[in-house]
């Protein structure tokens, strides 16, 4: 790949996109929902962009490939991600202990 990694670059190498994500587009094609057993859907290209090597185009969110459900090699891969934690809110009450005791 022409930015100095040999394969996928280490998460937060690159400056986040306007909405602050990092690492959308890039690194591996990501397999999606969908497709069947013989044409599984990946999307986003990845450092050696196309999925067979063949054709050289921009990685954009919007490519499309097809894969063999059992393709395994090291530019194709998932997106892990973490929820959030829910919001803990504690309320404060306020105890007088010469009014209630302790």
């Amino acid at each position: 790949a022409e930015d100095g990694w040999r394969g996928t670059s280490p998460v937060k190498t690159y400056p986040p996109n306007k909405i602050g994500f990092y690492d959308i587009t890039g690194n591996v094609w990501e397999w999606m929902r969908g497709g069947k057993h013989k044409a599984r859907i990946v999307r986003g290209a990845s450092y050696v962009d196309s999925t067979d090597a063949s054709t050289n185009h921009a990685a954009t969110l919007g490519a499309r490939d097809t894969l063999h459900g059992t393709t395994t090699t090291a530019n194709v891969g998932f997106r892990c991600v973490k929820s959030p934690k829910r919001r803990t809110e504690h309320h404060y009450v306020y105890h007088d202990e010469q009014l209630q005791g302790k």
